[in-house]
């Protein structure tokens, strides 16, 4: 067997596996792959454990060795980033050859004592690398009989030299790999690699064989090297390498598509991939106070952990009633079993029946919410129970077909259960699991769907990964800040005593010499072409110069035309050349974006949309506000994209008020005020976990005590108002249509009550200031209260309306209400605001049936508005306005 051995080998390479080493048992590996090869070879395979499993072991040991070590003040507010920490530092002494034991210096010291402290630890690399050398002198035979290095022999790090001598003793013949192939004499490129190699300076010429791209963003960026790509010919093409640092390509895949070339197929690892994310929302979902947004999150996630559609029927009920047990959710879950039912009705009753039980018992899981107080912390048998129902939903939705996202999210679920299980403790502390999962989760996934095509264009992740020669070369984010230096925790009183001891680190100059070796090494394996690519803004972030730009500065000086290029060149020349090929672009027929205007022409047959409506206290007011926004949303139906969210606190206060005003007055006599503030503090707390369970979130904590007082109160206050105006309920939550003269309208009444012949109708709110609603009505615009007294006819009488605020538990009404004898004093009665209402609906109507619409936002909209309209033109018409983009009254012009 004949190994390539380089330290940044372990994934994607260039040249790939045996391409150049003339045999079939062949193959490129770092260092997780030569440690693996040599432990099939030796028979030491054994599982291996995640860092987050590692980490829960070293925690406990660390637990075990008790009081008095240099650890005890960290340990204690952060046991978890403590133990990481340490067994990293304990990771790089084994790797340096030391053995566990005391050396003289307290804190190494105290570490040894950790080794033999506890249940034994997990391997990792570094410790299996180890067992790996203690057992080749005495393990001959092995199938590998070369191994050519990568990298120079002296650059790499202690432990890799001693297994380098391990297996030089084993029989292996070792070499070094000439990976370099100079570019052509007198080249541009050439000259840049004899003065990193020392060779003294020459200026540039500019001849396209090594060129840096200046691009303002990664998008310019990206457009010029896809240009320079299609200007190539297939053969030309083949043998290009992309080395992309940061391990994503997916913006220059974006535009190598669009240009017809294959896409490249690198992304970077996120723990945000939608499949990962039902594992930590499992766990959030199980605390106290219940969070309807998690489990909001959990199923809208893109594959949620019970069916799609059962979970889009739950989100709309949390959306409405964000709690668990309110009407919403109860229905919710009865139209999932009757669906269910529906489905397996093929079956005979009883298995149907059985079967669809099994499923809705999963399911009903995933809601079981609420159960642990964060406080107090979470069992480790439940938390391995909500781990372990992770792992297995995962294994279930992959069924066999080899998912990477669905087998890591499995992998990730088995690991959690693992790490709880080396803690050692009955009892996990919430942040102490959170950390868990997050460093389960840190190495993340790749884009499953993001996979490289066919073609002649290869893509590596680090300077390390080009381990031979490559035709031509392009450095995509060249920009720093690169691979760091790792600090050394050890003073010198310790690094001596570890010298002592046998104990070999590396320290940071050789590190930073082996780490700018791999930069310039990109540029010896650069044989025809190199492109460095530095765009200033990364994302959102201002990028820094590269550690090798800084080389590269005097090599630059007096460097010819070409050798810098600016990529926002080619969006204003026509042709411009770059790296030896003529990037071609033609200008493009463009038209300017619809620009906003005040008046909107509708399309023939559009009126008829408007036939049979039925206008809502809330759609007119949409409608004296802006013709436009009125039809679009009332007319049309356009709704902004919010499928599933949780409501507001203050509507969520104003929704317990009126659920418990529901419940607590009944068609009939109102009841008795004693007793009645108890009444309503008892259902307060028993439907605020139900229909509004965000309020108990810590950042609500000071409105709510507000609201245990105020709520019930207001109700106290409603009860002993109903006495007092000797008032009889009708009825609460109607839904009710009435008409006048030709406008129908519609409307749910909060409580609707009588005395005698009268009706009026009392619109429960839940306000901070009393204000606004004040001003309606002394200045007639209550149009509220107008559509109320227009839908409240009981027995031909038409009712009245009033405003009952809760937080203020005073009563606001015009003249003429049977609610208060202190009204306010209006400019209108309820009949005039109503004909007002009916005159303005129509002028607006017929606008519309016309064919215009008026955009309210607009300084001109005042000349299209219809003649006669008794309402003023609103103010700030646009200010809660979600369709701004649409009439484009907040686009700017190009």
């Amino acid at each position: 067997m004949h190994l390539v051995f380089g330290l940044s080998a372990d994934g994607r390479v260039y040249p790939e596996a045996t391409v150049g080493l003339g045999a079939i048992d062949a193959a490129v590996v770092g260092p997780a792959g030569l440690v693996g090869v040599l432990e099939v070879q030796l028979g030491l395979l054994g599982p291996s454990a995640s860092r987050a499993v590692r980490i829960a072991s070293y925690l406990a040991k660390l637990r075990a060795a008790g009081h008095g070590r240099f650890w005890d003040a960290s340990f204690e507010k952060d046991p978890w980033s403590t133990a990481a920490t340490l067994l990293q530092w304990r990771d790089d002494l084994v790797a340096a050859g030391w053995h566990g034991k005391p050396v003289g210096a307290r804190r190494i010291d105290d570490l040894a004592a950790v080794e033999d402290t506890g249940t034994t630890l997990p391997l990792g690399l570094v410790d299996r690398s180890v067992r790996l050398l203690n057992a080749l002198p005495s393990r001959p035979g092995l199938r590998l009989k070369r191994l050519t290095l990568a990298e120079p022999r002296a650059l790499l790090p202690p432990l890799w030299g001693r297994m380098l001598e391990a297996l030089e003793a084993a029989d292996v013949s070792v070499d070094q790999h000439e990976g370099s192939v100079p570019a052509v004499e007198g080249s541009d490129l050439r000259k840049v690699q004899r003065a990193l190699a020392g060779e003294g300076r020459e200026p540039l010429k500019g001849d396209g064989t090594f060129v840096i791209v200046d691009a303002d963003t990664e998008l310019m960026a990206a457009e010029v090297i896809a240009d320079w790509l299609a200007a190539g010919s297939a053969e030309e093409r083949t043998g290009t390498v992309v080395l992309a640092p940061e391990g994503d390509t997916a913006l220059l895949d974006h535009v190598l598509r669009a240009r017809g070339l294959p896409a490249l197929g690198l992304s970077s690892a996120s723990p945000w991939r939608g499949a990962l994310q039902v594992l930590p929302l499992a766990f959030a979902a199980a605390w106290q106070p219940f969070d309807a947004r998690v489990l909001l999150n959990l199923l809208m996630l893109p594959r949620p952990p019970i069916s799609r559609w059962a979970a889009k029927r739950l989100a709309r009920a949390l959306s409405s009633e964000p709690g668990i047990g309110g009407a919403a959710w109860l229905n919710a879950w009865a139209g999932i079993e009757a669906r269910l039912l529906e489905m397996h009705a093929e079956l005979e009753p009883k298995d149907g029946r059985k079967k669809v039980d099994a499923v809705l018992a999963e399911w009903r899981t995933w809601t079981d919410v609420g159960r642990f107080d964060r406080s107090l912390g979470i069992p480790t048998v439940e938390a391995q129970a909500i781990a372990g129902r992770v792992a297995a939903w995962a294994m279930r939705a992959d069924a066999g077909r080899n998912d990477r996202l669905l087998l890591a999210v499995a992998a990730a679920a088995g690991a959690v259960v693992d790490a709880l299980n080396r803690l050692e403790q009955e009892v996990v502390p919430a942040l102490l699991l959170e950390r868990i999962v997050s460093q389960v989760l840190s190495e993340g996934v790749v884009n499953p769907d993001h996979v490289p095509e066919a073609g002649g264009i290869r893509a590596v992740r680090s300077p390390g990964a080009l381990w031979s020669a490559a035709s031509r070369v392009i450095w995509w984010g060249f920009v720093g800040p690169g691979e760091r230096v790792s600090r050394d925790p050890w003073d010198r009183a310790e690094l001596e005593a570890l010298e002592a001891a046998g104990v070999e680190l590396e320290s940071s100059a050789d590190a930073a010499r082996r780490i700018g070796a791999g930069h310039t090494r990109v540029l010896q394996c650069s044989a025809e072409q190199l492109i460095l690519v530095r765009p200033a803004l990364s994302r959102d972030e201002q990028t820094t110069l590269h550690p090798l730009a800084h080389q590269l500065k005097p090599i630059l000086e007096e460097a010819g035309e070409g050798v810098v290029f600016k990529a926002e060149r080619v969006l204003r020349e026509p042709d411009a050349a770059f790296a030896g090929r003529l990037l071609t672009r033609h200008s493009a027929e463009t038209k300017d974006p619809p620009a906003g205007a005040a008046k909107w022409t509708l399309p023939a047959g559009a009126a008829g949309l408007m036939e049979g409506r039925r206008e809502s206290a809330t759609s007119l007011r949409r409608l004296f506000n802006c013709h436009f926004g009125w039809f679009a949303q009332d007319v049309l139906g356009l709704r902004p994209g919010r499928f599933a969210e949780i409501p507001g606190p203050d509507q969520l206060f104003g929704n317990l008020a009126h659920e418990i005003a529901r419940r607590l007055l009944p068609p009939g006599p109102p009841p008795p005020t004693a007793g009645m503030r108890a009444a309503a503090a008892e259902l307060f707390e028993i439907l605020l976990p139900q229909i509004s369970a965000p309020l108990l979130q810590p950042e609500y904590a000071g409105e709510l005590s507000a609201a245990r007082e105020l709520v019930p109160a207001a109700l106290e206050s409603l009860v002993r108002l109903l006495h007092k105006r000797e008032l009889e309920v009708v009825g609460s939550e109607l839904e009710r249509e009435g008409t006048h003269h030709d406008l129908a309208l519609q409307g749910r009444l909060d409580l609707l009550v009588r005395r005698g012949p009268q009706v009026a109708v009392l619109d429960l709110k839940w306000t901070r200031s009393e204000r606004r609603y004040r001003e309606e009505i002394a200045e007639g615009h209550a149009v509220q209260l107008a559509v109320y007294r227009a839908i409240s006819a009981d027995a031909g009488a038409k009712g009245t309306g009033g405003y009952f605020l809760l937080r203020q538990r005073r009563i606001l009404a015009g003249d003429g209400s049977i609610l208060t004898d202190h009204p306010i004093e209006a400019k209108r009665a309820d009949t005039e605001t109503l004909d007002m209402v009916a005159g303005d609906w129509k002028r607006w109507r017929d606008l519309a049936s016309s064919g215009v619409l008026v955009a309210a936002g607009f300084d001109d909209a005042v000349d299209h508005r219809p003649e006669g309209l008794e309402f003023e033109a609103p103010k700030e018409p646009c200010r809660f306005c979600d369709l701004t983009s649409l009439c484009r009254v907040q686009v700017e012009t190009i």
